[in-house]
């Protein structure tokens, strides 16, 4: 890490309780348009298309309909913001419950290598334990992940976290590093 110093001590320096979100204007835009595009197909549909209609007309305001709903599906569910407080951690969604884990529950921090690249938390709720998946695609995924190895320093990390997350033993060569 080039700037290592910038995530060093990072909920001191940016304070709690810090909000990070999704692009809004990005978000409503795409919810807006998706549904737009739904109610066009629908028009389409009822009043464009008959049986003279040739099968390219008749199939392309479905094709629209299942990409707009697609779309409309992807950023309601998806995760909208998350909230870091001295207490715990919330996860934000538009069109679900959020989700609330207390720092002391937090047991792993992984990688999961699937097709889309996500950060797995996993908690215990009730001697249960639970995990969480967000994508690295949310803005500022190493604050977000150093912040929580700054909270929860319980948290055990896989093999790549660990190379992402900033150790004690990194924060003590930096400091000594800074003040010669």
């Amino acid at each position: 890490m080039a700037n290592l110093g910038e995530f060093i001590d990072i909920n001191k320096t940016r304070g709690l309780p810090r909000t990070y979100k999704f692009n809004q204007f990005i978000r409503w835009f795409t919810l807006i348009f998706a549904v737009l595009a739904i109610a066009y197909s629908i028009w389409l549909i009822f009043n464009k298309v008959d049986s003279d209609s040739s099968r390219f007309t008749q199939f392309v305001p479905f094709i629209i309909m299942f990409l707009a709903l697609n779309s409309f599906l992807r950023n309601l569910f998806s995760l909208n913001k998350i909230k870091l407080t001295h207490e715990m951690i919330s996860f934000r969604y538009l069109g679900k419950k959020s989700v609330n884990i207390l720092w002391s529950s937090l047991v792993k921090m992984e990688l999961n290598d699937s097709k889309r690249k996500m950060i797995r938390l996993k908690y215990i709720v009730d001697d249960v334990e639970k995990s969480l998946d967000y994508t690295l695609s949310f803005p500022k995924p190493l604050e977000i992940a150093n912040s929580i190895a700054e909270m929860a320093p319980q948290i055990e990390f896989d093999e790549f976290m660990a190379t992402v997350v900033i150790t004690d033993k990194e924060k003590k060569t930096f400091f000594k590093k800074n003040k010669k």
